[in-house]
Protein backbone atom coordinates (compact mmCIF):
# COMPACT_ATOMS: atom_id res chain seq x y z
CA UNK A 1 0.00 0.00 0.00
CA UNK A 2 1.36 3.43 -0.95
CA UNK A 3 1.43 5.83 1.99
CA UNK A 4 1.80 8.77 -0.41
CA UNK A 5 0.50 9.93 -3.73
CA UNK A 6 3.45 11.25 -5.71
CA UNK A 7 1.89 13.35 -8.45
CA UNK A 8 3.22 12.97 -11.06
CA UNK A 9 5.75 10.14 -10.90
CA UNK A 10 6.88 10.58 -14.52
CA UNK A 11 7.79 14.03 -15.85
CA UNK A 12 9.07 15.45 -19.14
CA UNK A 13 12.84 15.77 -19.33
CA UNK A 14 14.62 19.12 -19.54
CA UNK A 15 11.70 21.04 -18.10
CA UNK A 16 10.58 22.50 -14.81
CA UNK A 17 7.95 20.36 -13.10
CA UNK A 18 6.12 20.37 -9.80
CA UNK A 19 5.80 17.18 -7.78
CA UNK A 20 3.09 17.04 -5.14
CA UNK A 21 3.65 14.59 -2.28
CA UNK A 22 0.30 13.93 -0.66
CA UNK A 23 0.05 11.77 2.50
CA UNK A 24 -2.84 9.34 2.11
CA UNK A 25 -3.10 8.50 5.82
CA UNK A 26 -2.71 10.45 9.05
CA UNK A 27 0.29 8.42 10.20
CA UNK A 28 2.11 9.31 6.94
CA UNK A 29 1.93 13.09 7.40
CA UNK A 30 5.31 14.78 7.31
CA UNK A 31 5.97 16.87 10.36
CA UNK A 32 6.50 20.52 9.42
CA UNK A 33 6.06 22.65 12.50
CA UNK A 34 8.49 25.22 13.90
CA UNK A 35 10.26 22.62 16.03
CA UNK A 36 11.83 20.81 13.08
CA UNK A 37 14.31 21.68 10.35
CA UNK A 38 13.49 20.36 6.87
CA UNK A 39 15.84 19.87 3.93
CA UNK A 40 14.78 18.67 0.49
CA UNK A 41 17.14 17.25 -2.13
CA UNK A 42 16.65 16.18 -5.76
CA UNK A 43 19.36 13.62 -6.42
CA UNK A 44 19.82 12.72 -10.11
CA UNK A 45 20.47 8.98 -9.98
CA UNK A 46 22.69 9.03 -13.08
CA UNK A 47 24.46 12.19 -11.90
CA UNK A 48 23.33 14.33 -14.81
CA UNK A 49 22.62 17.99 -14.06
CA UNK A 50 22.18 20.95 -16.45
CA UNK A 51 25.70 22.26 -15.91
CA UNK A 52 27.87 19.25 -14.92
CA UNK A 53 28.05 15.51 -14.28
CA UNK A 54 27.95 14.67 -10.59
CA UNK A 55 29.60 11.75 -8.87
CA UNK A 56 28.32 10.47 -5.56
CA UNK A 57 29.54 12.52 -2.60
CA UNK A 58 29.31 11.33 0.98
CA UNK A 59 28.28 14.83 2.03
CA UNK A 60 25.02 16.40 0.94
CA UNK A 61 26.42 19.76 -0.09
CA UNK A 62 26.75 18.90 -3.78
CA UNK A 63 23.26 17.47 -4.22
CA UNK A 64 20.77 19.81 -5.92
CA UNK A 65 18.28 21.40 -3.51
CA UNK A 66 15.02 22.19 -5.31
CA UNK A 67 12.42 24.81 -4.55
CA UNK A 68 9.69 23.55 -2.22
CA UNK A 69 6.69 24.69 -0.23
CA UNK A 70 3.85 23.39 1.91
CA UNK A 71 0.23 23.43 0.84
CA UNK A 72 -1.54 22.24 3.98
CA UNK A 73 -0.06 18.73 4.48
CA UNK A 74 1.15 18.38 0.88
CA UNK A 75 4.81 18.95 0.10
CA UNK A 76 5.18 20.55 -3.35
CA UNK A 77 8.64 20.32 -4.94
CA UNK A 78 9.58 22.35 -8.02
CA UNK A 79 12.68 21.32 -9.93
CA UNK A 80 14.31 21.30 -13.36
CA UNK A 81 14.52 17.61 -14.25
CA UNK A 82 17.53 17.28 -16.51
CA UNK A 83 17.60 14.71 -19.33
CA UNK A 84 16.25 11.15 -19.00
CA UNK A 85 16.94 9.55 -15.63
CA UNK A 86 15.50 8.62 -12.26
CA UNK A 87 15.45 11.18 -9.46
CA UNK A 88 15.53 10.51 -5.73
CA UNK A 89 13.60 13.26 -3.94
CA UNK A 90 14.88 13.09 -0.37
CA UNK A 91 13.22 14.79 2.55
CA UNK A 92 15.20 15.10 5.79
CA UNK A 93 13.24 16.16 8.89
CA UNK A 94 15.51 17.01 11.85
CA UNK A 95 14.19 17.71 15.32
CA UNK A 96 15.76 20.89 16.70
CA UNK A 97 15.19 20.11 20.38
CA UNK A 98 16.23 16.46 20.13
CA UNK A 99 18.77 16.14 17.27
CA UNK A 100 18.56 12.36 17.12
CA UNK A 101 14.92 12.69 16.10
CA UNK A 102 15.44 12.45 12.38
CA UNK A 103 13.10 11.26 9.63
CA UNK A 104 14.40 10.17 6.22
CA UNK A 105 11.90 10.00 3.39
CA UNK A 106 12.59 9.09 -0.24
CA UNK A 107 10.29 9.62 -3.22
CA UNK A 108 11.25 8.54 -6.72
CA UNK A 109 10.30 10.12 -10.02
CA UNK A 110 11.51 9.59 -13.58
CA UNK A 111 12.12 12.15 -16.31
CA UNK A 112 11.57 11.01 -19.89
CA UNK A 113 12.50 12.40 -23.27
CA UNK A 114 9.51 13.25 -25.50
CA UNK A 115 9.39 9.99 -27.51
CA UNK A 116 8.82 7.90 -24.37
CA UNK A 117 6.91 10.49 -22.36
CA UNK A 118 3.99 10.32 -24.80
CA UNK A 119 3.72 6.53 -24.23
CA UNK A 120 2.09 4.61 -21.37
CA UNK A 121 3.15 1.34 -19.72
CA UNK A 122 1.02 -1.80 -20.16
CA UNK A 123 1.67 -5.21 -18.65
CA UNK A 124 0.62 -8.26 -20.64
CA UNK A 125 1.02 -11.92 -21.54
CA UNK A 126 0.09 -13.60 -24.81
CA UNK A 127 1.42 -17.14 -24.50
CA UNK A 128 -1.31 -18.75 -22.38
CA UNK A 129 -3.05 -22.11 -22.61
CA UNK A 130 -6.55 -23.16 -21.52
CA UNK A 131 -8.88 -26.14 -21.89
CA UNK A 132 -8.94 -25.15 -25.55
CA UNK A 133 -5.74 -27.21 -25.83
CA UNK A 134 -3.68 -28.65 -22.98
CA UNK A 135 -4.46 -26.11 -20.26
CA UNK A 136 -6.39 -26.86 -17.08
CA UNK A 137 -8.97 -24.03 -16.96
CA UNK A 138 -11.58 -22.49 -19.24
CA UNK A 139 -10.64 -19.41 -21.31
CA UNK A 140 -12.89 -16.88 -19.54
CA UNK A 141 -11.71 -18.09 -16.13
CA UNK A 142 -8.06 -17.74 -17.13
CA UNK A 143 -8.73 -14.23 -18.46
CA UNK A 144 -10.29 -13.10 -15.15
CA UNK A 145 -7.38 -14.55 -13.19
CA UNK A 146 -4.95 -12.54 -15.30
CA UNK A 147 -6.70 -9.29 -14.42
CA UNK A 148 -6.68 -10.34 -10.78
CA UNK A 149 -2.92 -10.87 -11.10
CA UNK A 150 -2.34 -7.30 -12.31
CA UNK A 151 -2.35 -7.54 -16.10
CA UNK A 152 -3.58 -4.83 -18.47
CA UNK A 153 -4.00 -7.12 -21.47
CA UNK A 154 -3.77 -10.78 -22.40
CA UNK A 155 -4.31 -13.17 -25.30
CA UNK A 156 -5.10 -16.85 -25.01
CA UNK A 157 -2.81 -18.77 -27.39
CA UNK A 158 -3.91 -22.38 -27.36
CA UNK A 159 -2.07 -24.92 -29.48
CA UNK A 160 -3.45 -24.87 -33.03
CA UNK A 161 -6.61 -23.13 -31.78
CA UNK A 162 -7.69 -19.51 -32.30
CA UNK A 163 -11.37 -19.55 -31.35
CA UNK A 164 -10.80 -19.91 -27.60
CA UNK A 165 -9.07 -16.53 -27.44
CA UNK A 166 -12.12 -15.06 -29.16
CA UNK A 167 -14.39 -16.87 -26.69
CA UNK A 168 -12.60 -15.28 -23.74
CA UNK A 169 -12.74 -11.83 -25.33
CA UNK A 170 -16.42 -12.09 -26.22
CA UNK A 171 -17.55 -13.30 -22.79
CA UNK A 172 -16.50 -10.02 -21.13
CA UNK A 173 -17.07 -7.71 -24.10
CA UNK A 174 -20.34 -6.16 -22.85
CA UNK A 175 -18.73 -5.12 -19.54
CA UNK A 176 -16.54 -2.48 -21.27
CA UNK A 177 -13.52 -3.32 -19.12
CA UNK A 178 -10.21 -1.49 -19.01
CA UNK A 179 -8.64 -4.96 -19.15
CA UNK A 180 -8.16 -5.87 -22.80
CA UNK A 181 -8.43 -9.38 -24.27
CA UNK A 182 -7.10 -10.01 -27.77
CA UNK A 183 -7.05 -12.93 -30.20
CA UNK A 184 -4.12 -15.30 -30.23
CA UNK A 185 -2.93 -18.80 -31.01
CA UNK A 186 0.19 -20.93 -30.96
CA UNK A 187 0.90 -21.96 -34.54
CA UNK A 188 2.30 -25.42 -35.37
CA UNK A 189 2.48 -25.64 -39.13
CA UNK A 190 2.96 -29.05 -40.80
CA UNK A 191 6.52 -30.31 -41.07
CA UNK A 192 7.77 -27.60 -38.75
CA UNK A 193 8.88 -28.07 -35.11
CA UNK A 194 9.22 -24.30 -34.50
CA UNK A 195 6.59 -22.90 -32.11
CA UNK A 196 5.27 -19.48 -33.12
CA UNK A 197 2.76 -17.25 -31.32
CA UNK A 198 0.29 -15.15 -33.29
CA UNK A 199 -0.63 -12.21 -31.06
CA UNK A 200 -3.52 -10.01 -32.15
CA UNK A 201 -4.00 -11.35 -35.66
CA UNK A 202 -7.49 -11.04 -37.09
CA UNK A 203 -7.61 -14.60 -38.46
CA UNK A 204 -6.28 -18.03 -37.56
CA UNK A 205 -3.07 -19.06 -39.29
CA UNK A 206 -3.59 -22.64 -38.11
CA UNK A 207 -6.91 -22.67 -39.94
CA UNK A 208 -5.25 -21.52 -43.18
CA UNK A 209 -3.04 -24.57 -43.56
CA UNK A 210 -5.83 -26.88 -42.33
CA UNK A 211 -8.27 -25.62 -44.95
CA UNK A 212 -5.81 -25.58 -47.85
CA UNK A 213 -2.96 -28.03 -47.16
CA UNK A 214 -1.92 -28.21 -50.83
CA UNK A 215 -1.65 -24.43 -51.06
CA UNK A 216 0.40 -24.38 -47.85
CA UNK A 217 2.79 -26.97 -49.22
CA UNK A 218 3.15 -25.14 -52.54
CA UNK A 219 3.84 -21.76 -50.91
CA UNK A 220 6.36 -23.20 -48.45
CA UNK A 221 8.20 -24.92 -51.31
CA UNK A 222 8.34 -21.63 -53.20
CA UNK A 223 9.93 -19.92 -50.18
CA UNK A 224 12.32 -22.84 -49.79
CA UNK A 225 13.62 -22.40 -53.34
CA UNK A 226 14.60 -18.79 -52.64
CA UNK A 227 16.37 -19.40 -49.31
CA UNK A 228 20.16 -19.33 -49.04
CA UNK A 229 21.31 -22.56 -47.39
CA UNK A 230 24.68 -21.92 -45.76
CA UNK A 231 24.35 -24.55 -42.98
CA UNK A 232 25.48 -27.89 -44.34
CA UNK A 233 23.22 -30.81 -43.55
CA UNK A 234 20.26 -28.71 -42.33
CA UNK A 235 16.77 -29.42 -43.64
CA UNK A 236 15.63 -25.89 -44.55
CA UNK A 237 11.97 -26.84 -44.93
CA UNK A 238 11.13 -25.73 -41.32
CA UNK A 239 12.90 -22.41 -41.99
CA UNK A 240 10.68 -21.84 -45.03
CA UNK A 241 7.58 -23.02 -43.13
CA UNK A 242 8.37 -20.61 -40.29
CA UNK A 243 8.69 -17.74 -42.74
CA UNK A 244 5.30 -18.70 -44.21
CA UNK A 245 3.80 -18.48 -40.70
CA UNK A 246 5.51 -15.18 -39.87
CA UNK A 247 4.23 -13.67 -43.12
CA UNK A 248 0.65 -14.87 -42.59
CA UNK A 249 0.56 -13.51 -39.04
CA UNK A 250 1.59 -10.09 -40.31
CA UNK A 251 -1.00 -10.27 -43.09
CA UNK A 252 -3.60 -10.59 -40.34
CA UNK A 253 -2.24 -7.57 -38.47
CA UNK A 254 -0.65 -9.72 -35.75
CA UNK A 255 2.73 -9.91 -34.05
CA UNK A 256 4.83 -12.96 -35.00
CA UNK A 257 6.80 -14.29 -32.01
CA UNK A 258 9.60 -16.87 -32.25
CA UNK A 259 9.18 -18.98 -29.11
CA UNK A 260 11.43 -20.90 -26.69
CA UNK A 261 14.20 -22.38 -28.92
CA UNK A 262 15.92 -23.77 -25.83
CA UNK A 263 12.95 -25.69 -24.51
CA UNK A 264 14.14 -29.23 -24.08
CA UNK A 265 12.67 -32.67 -23.56
CA UNK A 266 15.49 -35.19 -23.98
CA UNK A 267 17.03 -32.80 -26.50
CA UNK A 268 16.12 -29.27 -27.56
CA UNK A 269 12.70 -29.23 -29.21
CA UNK A 270 14.37 -27.73 -32.26
CA UNK A 271 17.98 -28.37 -33.17
CA UNK A 272 20.64 -25.72 -32.74
CA UNK A 273 21.26 -25.49 -36.49
CA UNK A 274 17.58 -24.68 -37.08
CA UNK A 275 17.73 -22.03 -34.35
CA UNK A 276 20.80 -20.56 -36.07
CA UNK A 277 18.94 -20.38 -39.36
CA UNK A 278 15.83 -18.73 -37.85
CA UNK A 279 17.99 -16.05 -36.24
CA UNK A 280 20.01 -15.56 -39.41
CA UNK A 281 16.90 -15.03 -41.53
CA UNK A 282 15.30 -12.75 -38.87
CA UNK A 283 11.79 -12.88 -40.33
CA UNK A 284 10.00 -12.87 -36.96
CA UNK A 285 8.77 -9.69 -35.25
CA UNK A 286 9.86 -10.49 -31.69
CA UNK A 287 11.80 -13.13 -29.80
CA UNK A 288 10.45 -14.79 -26.65
CA UNK A 289 13.67 -14.16 -24.72
CA UNK A 290 11.93 -15.16 -21.47
CA UNK A 291 9.63 -18.16 -21.75
CA UNK A 292 7.62 -20.43 -19.51
CA UNK A 293 10.21 -22.62 -17.85
CA UNK A 294 9.99 -24.09 -14.36
CA UNK A 295 12.64 -23.41 -11.74
CA UNK A 296 14.56 -26.60 -12.54
CA UNK A 297 14.71 -25.49 -16.19
CA UNK A 298 16.63 -22.30 -15.44
CA UNK A 299 19.17 -23.07 -18.17
CA UNK A 300 16.61 -22.52 -20.93
CA UNK A 301 15.88 -18.87 -20.17
CA UNK A 302 19.53 -18.33 -19.32
CA UNK A 303 20.53 -19.63 -22.74
CA UNK A 304 17.86 -17.54 -24.48
CA UNK A 305 19.01 -14.36 -22.75
CA UNK A 306 22.62 -15.02 -23.64
CA UNK A 307 21.72 -15.96 -27.20
CA UNK A 308 19.87 -12.64 -27.49
CA UNK A 309 22.95 -10.81 -26.23
CA UNK A 310 25.21 -12.67 -28.63
CA UNK A 311 22.94 -11.92 -31.60
CA UNK A 312 22.90 -8.24 -30.61
CA UNK A 313 26.68 -8.29 -30.44
CA UNK A 314 26.74 -9.56 -34.01
CA UNK A 315 24.48 -6.70 -35.10
CA UNK A 316 21.31 -8.81 -35.34
CA UNK A 317 18.85 -6.55 -33.52
CA UNK A 318 15.26 -7.58 -32.79
CA UNK A 319 12.58 -6.81 -30.19
CA UNK A 320 12.02 -9.11 -27.23
CA UNK A 321 9.04 -10.20 -25.15
CA UNK A 322 8.56 -12.22 -21.97
CA UNK A 323 5.73 -14.75 -21.93
CA UNK A 324 4.60 -17.31 -19.37
CA UNK A 325 3.43 -20.30 -21.45
CA UNK A 326 1.09 -20.80 -18.49
CA UNK A 327 -1.07 -23.96 -18.54
CA UNK A 328 -2.83 -23.44 -15.19
CA UNK A 329 -3.42 -20.39 -13.01
CA UNK A 330 -4.28 -22.61 -10.00
CA UNK A 331 -2.71 -25.54 -8.23
CA UNK A 332 -4.17 -27.28 -5.22
CA UNK A 333 -2.76 -28.21 -1.85
CA UNK A 334 -3.77 -31.79 -1.20
CA UNK A 335 -4.71 -33.51 2.02
CA UNK A 336 -3.20 -36.83 2.97
CA UNK A 337 -6.46 -38.70 2.46
CA UNK A 338 -6.94 -40.77 -0.64
CA UNK A 339 -10.10 -40.88 -2.69
CA UNK A 340 -11.02 -43.62 -5.11
CA UNK A 341 -12.45 -41.00 -7.48
CA UNK A 342 -9.67 -38.45 -7.78
CA UNK A 343 -6.78 -40.01 -5.90
CA UNK A 344 -6.36 -37.13 -3.43
CA UNK A 345 -8.76 -34.65 -1.87
CA UNK A 346 -8.58 -30.97 -2.74
CA UNK A 347 -8.00 -28.67 0.22
CA UNK A 348 -7.48 -25.19 -1.26
CA UNK A 349 -5.87 -23.51 -4.23
CA UNK A 350 -2.94 -21.20 -4.77
CA UNK A 351 -1.38 -19.60 -7.82
CA UNK A 352 -0.09 -22.15 -10.29
CA UNK A 353 3.51 -22.38 -11.35
CA UNK A 354 4.35 -20.05 -14.29
CA UNK A 355 1.21 -17.94 -13.71
CA UNK A 356 2.42 -14.35 -13.58
CA UNK A 357 6.07 -15.37 -13.53
CA UNK A 358 7.01 -13.99 -16.95
CA UNK A 359 5.43 -11.16 -18.91
CA UNK A 360 6.01 -8.19 -21.15
CA UNK A 361 5.84 -4.49 -20.33
CA UNK A 362 5.07 -2.51 -23.47
CA UNK A 363 5.33 1.26 -23.76
CA UNK A 364 2.60 2.23 -26.20
CA UNK A 365 0.32 5.08 -27.17
CA UNK A 366 -2.67 3.09 -25.89
CA UNK A 367 -3.70 -0.45 -25.03
CA UNK A 368 -5.29 -0.95 -28.46
CA UNK A 369 -3.76 -4.05 -30.04
CA UNK A 370 -2.27 -2.15 -32.96
CA UNK A 371 -0.53 0.26 -30.57
CA UNK A 372 0.79 -2.57 -28.40
CA UNK A 373 2.18 -4.34 -31.47
CA UNK A 374 3.70 -1.07 -32.71
CA UNK A 375 5.32 -0.61 -29.29
CA UNK A 376 7.03 -4.00 -29.51
CA UNK A 377 8.19 -3.42 -33.07
CA UNK A 378 9.62 -0.03 -32.04
CA UNK A 379 11.78 -1.77 -29.37
CA UNK A 380 9.67 -0.23 -26.60
CA UNK A 381 9.12 -3.52 -24.78
CA UNK A 382 10.89 -5.31 -21.97
CA UNK A 383 10.72 -8.97 -20.99
CA UNK A 384 10.27 -9.51 -17.26
CA UNK A 385 11.09 -12.70 -15.35
CA UNK A 386 9.76 -12.74 -11.79
CA UNK A 387 9.34 -16.40 -10.72
CA UNK A 388 7.58 -16.97 -7.41
CA UNK A 389 7.78 -13.27 -6.55
CA UNK A 390 11.58 -13.19 -6.63
CA UNK A 391 13.54 -10.12 -7.65
CA UNK A 392 12.76 -9.46 -11.31
CA UNK A 393 15.08 -9.92 -14.24
CA UNK A 394 14.33 -7.35 -16.95
CA UNK A 395 15.63 -7.68 -20.51
CA UNK A 396 15.58 -5.51 -23.61
CA UNK A 397 17.06 -2.24 -24.82
CA UNK A 398 19.03 -0.74 -21.92
CA UNK A 399 17.14 2.56 -21.99
CA UNK A 400 13.83 0.70 -21.72
CA UNK A 401 15.14 -1.66 -19.03
CA UNK A 402 16.14 1.27 -16.80
CA UNK A 403 12.72 2.85 -17.08
CA UNK A 404 10.80 -0.41 -16.64
CA UNK A 405 12.91 -1.17 -13.56
CA UNK A 406 11.67 2.10 -12.07
CA UNK A 407 8.08 1.20 -12.99
CA UNK A 408 8.43 -2.23 -11.38
CA UNK A 409 9.42 -0.58 -8.10
CA UNK A 410 7.38 2.61 -8.08
CA UNK A 411 4.35 2.12 -10.34
CA UNK A 412 3.26 -1.48 -10.71
CA UNK A 413 2.80 -2.49 -7.06
CA UNK A 414 -0.10 -0.05 -6.61
CA UNK A 415 -1.29 -0.73 -10.17
CA UNK A 416 -1.51 -4.45 -9.39
CA UNK A 417 -3.38 -3.78 -6.14
CA UNK A 418 -6.02 -1.84 -8.06
CA UNK A 419 -6.36 -4.65 -10.61
CA UNK A 420 -7.12 -7.33 -8.01
CA UNK A 421 -10.72 -6.36 -7.17
CA UNK A 422 -11.55 -6.07 -10.88
CA UNK A 423 -10.31 -9.59 -11.49
CA UNK A 424 -12.24 -10.86 -8.47
CA UNK A 425 -15.43 -9.21 -9.76
CA UNK A 426 -14.85 -10.77 -13.19
CA UNK A 427 -14.65 -14.17 -11.53
CA UNK A 428 -17.88 -13.50 -9.63
CA UNK A 429 -19.58 -12.49 -12.87
CA UNK A 430 -18.31 -15.67 -14.54
CA UNK A 431 -19.67 -17.72 -11.63
CA UNK A 432 -23.13 -16.22 -12.16
CA UNK A 433 -23.11 -13.75 -9.26
CA UNK A 434 -24.91 -10.54 -10.41
CA UNK A 435 -22.91 -8.55 -7.87
CA UNK A 436 -19.82 -9.10 -10.04
CA UNK A 437 -21.03 -6.97 -12.93
CA UNK A 438 -22.42 -4.38 -10.52
CA UNK A 439 -19.07 -4.11 -8.75
CA UNK A 440 -17.23 -3.72 -12.06
CA UNK A 441 -19.40 -0.74 -12.94
CA UNK A 442 -18.33 0.91 -9.68
CA UNK A 443 -14.58 0.27 -9.86
CA UNK A 444 -13.99 0.26 -13.61
CA UNK A 445 -11.58 3.04 -14.63
CA UNK A 446 -9.49 3.16 -11.46
CA UNK A 447 -6.44 1.55 -13.06
CA UNK A 448 -6.64 3.83 -16.09
CA UNK A 449 -6.94 6.90 -13.85
CA UNK A 450 -3.96 5.76 -11.78
CA UNK A 451 -1.86 5.34 -14.93
CA UNK A 452 -2.74 8.80 -16.19
CA UNK A 453 -2.14 10.50 -12.86
CA UNK A 454 1.36 9.03 -12.84
CA UNK A 455 2.06 11.33 -15.79
CA UNK A 456 -0.36 14.22 -15.28
CA UNK A 457 -0.57 14.33 -11.50
CA UNK A 458 -3.86 16.14 -11.63
CA UNK A 459 -6.09 13.83 -9.63
CA UNK A 460 -6.02 12.03 -6.31
CA UNK A 461 -7.61 8.62 -5.83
Amino acid sequence: MDYYDVLPRIVPADQWSEIRIHPRFDHAKIRHDDRVKIQVFADPVEGRTPDRQLNYNWTEDDFPQPEWRWEEDDLVIRHFFCTEQEYNLRVEVQGEKIPQEKQHLSFRVYSLLPDLYELRPFKGDFHIHTTGSDGKEAPAYVAARYREKGFDFAAISDHRQYEYSVEARDFFRDLDLDFKLYPGEEVHSPGNPVHIVNFGGNFSVNELYRQEPEKYEKEVREILETLPKPIAGLDYYPVAASQWVFDRIRQGGGLAVFCHPYWYISTYAIGEALTDAIFAERKFDAFEVIGGFFLHQFESNNFQVNRYMEERGKGNRFPVVGLSDCHATDTFRLSGHTSSRIGMEYVNSRDGNLFGWNYTVILAKSDAVEDLIAGVRAYHSAAVSEPTGERPGIYGEFRIVKYVSFLMREFFPEHDRLCRPEGAAMLDHLAGDPAGAAMLKVINGRVKAYREQAFAGNCIR
